[in-house]
């Protein structure tokens, strides 16, 4: 009898050291899971916010003096919750070749729905970008749009873009007031690839700010195409849009001439006024 007690409770005393040892182990593997999955996380939004910020930057780049608007209005249809998610964004830039042909580029993105997930218990639209381009040579027509040129995250919580008046306030009708227009506000999140009961955060959420090319008319700065431009003997000082001069009185010869006669040929002397 006391032999069967004792093995008895030498099995209960197994069971229980292995029931703990397992616990241990799935909590460590949640807390690993949890771990990849923040990393992860982080490193998707990481990604696609330097991606997005390099990418707007270029919006109006090479835009000729007086163009405005290198911008259609986004597309944002109110989403769950009451969230505009902006399913579509253009913006242009121009760009010269080697041979010196000129193009338009233009850049659209596209959101779209790409399934759902839950998150804190509660099933949510996750969605993806895709970014597509086509371009215009100089006095011709667009060509179509390409296939996709790069995409976001298939885990996107939501998309956004306001174009912002000098106050960050939502300019109305944005292309039709693109005078208005200062900055792009980009806003995103990004959920959790994968998710248990140890992973925090479950979304990140991003905001960026970008200011947009000025190309309004009071920006374009006047500058000589040749030497017979500059008037007065040579001595017409550069002027802004509003007609505001500026820099050396030199400064028309020097850049006339290609940059080879610079500040020795200002009125106060080498390197002066």
């Amino acid at each position: 009898m006391q032999f069967l007690y004792d093995n008895l409770t030498a099995t209960v005393i197994a069971l229980m050291t292995t029931l703990i040892l397992l616990s241990i182990q799935s909590r460590a593997t949640q807390n690993s899971v949890a771990e990849v999955s923040r990393n992860r996380m982080g490193e998707l939004t990481q990604t696609f916010a330097s991606w997005l910020e390099r990418d707007i930057g270029r919006m109006g780049e090479n835009f000729e003096n007086g163009e405005r608007a290198p911008f259609d209005n986004p597309v944002s249809p109110e989403g769950s919750g009451g969230t505009d998610i902006t399913t579509q964004f253009t913006f242009y830039r121009d760009s010269t070749t080697s041979s010196g042909d000129e193009y338009r580029i233009a850049t659209r993105y596209e959101v779209a729905q790409k399934g759902t997930r839950t998150v804190d218990g509660t099933s949510k639209p996750i969605y993806q970008l895709t970014r597509k381009k086509r371009e215009r040579p100089k006095g011709g027509s667009w060509d179509s749009w390409s296939g996709s040129k790069g995409v976001s995250p298939s885990s996107l919580g939501y998309f956004q873009i306001d174009l912002l008046d000098k106050d960050a306030n939502p300019v109305d009708d944005p292309k039709e007031n693109a005078d208005q227009v200062h900055s792009v506000r980009v806003r995103f999140s990004v959920v959790s690839p994968f998710q248990n009961a140890q992973t925090f955060p479950r979304a990140t959420h991003v905001g960026s700010v970008l200011l947009v090319r000025d190309q309004s008319d009071a920006s374009v700065i006047n500058t000589p195409s040749t030497t017979g431009d500059c008037k007065g003997g040579g001595w017409k000082q550069l002027t802004d849009g509003t007609g505001t001069p500026f820099g050396c009185a030199a400064a028309c010869m020097h850049m006339a001439s290609g940059g080879n006669k610079g500040s020795d040929n200002c009125m106060g002397g080498p390197g002066g006024p």
